[in-house]
């Protein structure tokens, strides 16, 4: 039998019957056999056409592939991330719904922690990889995707971008690293600052080859100083004898 009746209030991923019973219909999905709510509603169900549908004002919540989802970062794992999303191609998500990061999915460049470049309060954006599933699977790659606003971790103002994944804060100076998106701060009205960028190190120089290390010292063959003075040292005793 269903697990619930006509006229019962659901909500996405709430589980209603197994598709023996019931084929799904407006509102919901199956998965591995099982049917759910794919958006907030009241459950009609249609035992001649044996079909149960989600009647709802709004229409489906839940998102499907290639969704543009927007979110804020609520816990960051060295391998995943959970994302509370509030906006699904730039409306706003009337219902709450859970996103998850996974590490592969943040960049194409080798990372050893998600948290070397996700924070919690980091807003998101990404693009959804699957349908109608809780938690919502996302992928930052791409010059699109990644943060939009992130706040400093020692005192909590927004940061400021600088040069690539770089910011900084402007009040406390403290610099931090995340995978942003090429529109990072637009916004929240934050100006990038490349003046603030971080300085480059200088190559080390190992003084071999090198004009500023010296001038070259002569050696012979047995890579002793002096060969030249020591041949003909040698060769100006002969003569003298």
């Amino acid at each position: 039998m269903a697990d619930v009746k006509s006229g019962d209030m659901v909500v996405p991923g709430d589980q209603l019957c197994v598709i023996a019973e019931l084929m799904p219909g407006f509102g919901t999905y199956d998965k591995e056999g099982i049917v759910y709510a794919a958006t907030t509603g009241s459950v009609e169900m249609d035992l001649n056409e044996r079909s149960i549908s989600i009647r709802s004002g709004s229409r489906l919540a839940l998102p499907i592939k290639g969704d543009v989802m927007v979110g804020e970062v609520i816990v960051v794992y060295d391998q995943r991330a959970e994302v509370s999303l509030v906006k699904r191609n730039g409306e706003n998500i009337l219902s709450g719904l859970l996103g998850e990061i996974h590490i592969s999915n943040v960049t194409r460049r080798y990372i050893k922690s998600l948290q070397d470049v996700l924070k919690p309060r980091d807003i998101v954006r990404g693009v959804a990889l699957n349908t109608h599933e809780i938690p919502v699977a996302l992928t930052l790659v791409g010059p699109d995707n990644g943060v939009l606003a992130a706040n400093c971790s020692k005192c909590g103002t927004k940061l400021t971008l600088t040069t690539y994944n770089n910011l900084i804060c402007l009040k406390c100076e403290n610099r931090e690293v995340r995978e942003v998106a090429k529109d990072y701060g637009v916004m929240f009205g934050l100006e990038t600052r490349q003046d603030l960028a971080p300085k480059r190190r200088p190559r080390p120089s190992h003084g071999y080859g090198d004009r500023r290390s010296g001038p070259r010292r002569h050696t012979d063959r047995r890579g002793r100083g002096g060969g030249n003075r020591r041949y003909s040292d040698r060769h100006g005793d002969r003569r003298r004898r």
